[in-house]
């Protein structure tokens, strides 16, 4: 369900998204004045052979994403209610996630084990084939990429995976899960910057993770230190 500032027609959309054999289908409804219309846009695709649609990725450019395991996304237009496949960077499967770039381009963030790699696809009209240019890759273990500026600055152990949870807008950082140890942390992808922010309790670890997938992570920018309206309290006599 998504925002009209999502990039959606005016209204709430609520999208529905099956699989039927080899084709899949979207069906795109809008809330208008309390009541949901009648599905006011329907498209299909036949997406490669095998795909398994593993999650659905919050809007880019009024653009829905779900990562699969079959090397593309399936893009669904939301205002012209169209999906389309992106094939993704070579290498790429499904530990990724997509963000806002600037002129109507697409930010792509994935790891491989400790490696992140911080790709840009153009995308004009109707054009989704520009290609990616990767704008950078390294290590979050070696220790010039990790340079600590705080105390809980972090570096992980070398026996476990790195999960991408979450990209800010212009890919400006990558929140990463360390699922092992219940670890999350910050990149600043431009500065390597490596940062602790949360560490799950062991009640949280394992069961949870396997449940649901990974850790959820909103980043939310906002004003700090935060101003708040002055309390309006009456005293009783």
């Amino acid at each position: 369900m998504f925002l009209p500032e999502d990039g959606g027609r005016d209204g709430i959309s609520l999208v529905n998204l099956w699989k039927d054999r080899q084709k899949v289908y979207a069906e795109v409804c809008i809330l208008r004045s309390g009541r949901w219309c009648v599905p006011d846009m329907e498209s299909e695709i036949e997406p490669p052979d095998g795909t398994v649609f593993l999650e659905m990725l919050p809007p880019v450019h009024g653009k829905v994403f779900m990562v699969t395991n079959s090397g593309h996304t399936v893009g669904l237009d939301l205002a012209a209610g169209s999906l389309f496949t992106l094939e993704l960077p070579v290498g790429v499967r499904s530990n990724y996630m997509l963000s806002c770039a600037e002129d109507s381009g697409i930010y792509l963030v994935s790891a491989d084990g400790f490696q992140l790699s911080v790709w840009l696809h153009r995308m004009s009209g109707d054009d989704n084939d520009a290609g990616w240019l990767l704008l950078d890759t390294f290590c979050v273990r070696e220790g010039q990429a990790c340079t600590p500026r705080a105390e809980d600055s972090w570096v992980p152990p070398r026996n476990v995976c790195l999960d991408v949870v979450a990209v800010g807008d212009n890919a400006d950082f990558v929140f990463l899960d360390h699922p092992a140890s219940g670890t999350l942390f910050y990149v600043h992808l431009r500065s390597r910057v490596v940062e602790k922010v949360y560490q799950r309790g062991a009640d949280e670890c394992g069961y949870k993770r396997a449940a649901a997938g990974h850790v959820r992570v909103s980043p939310v920018m906002m004003i700090w230190p935060p101003i708040f309206p002055a309390r309006n309290v009456r005293r009783e006599e």
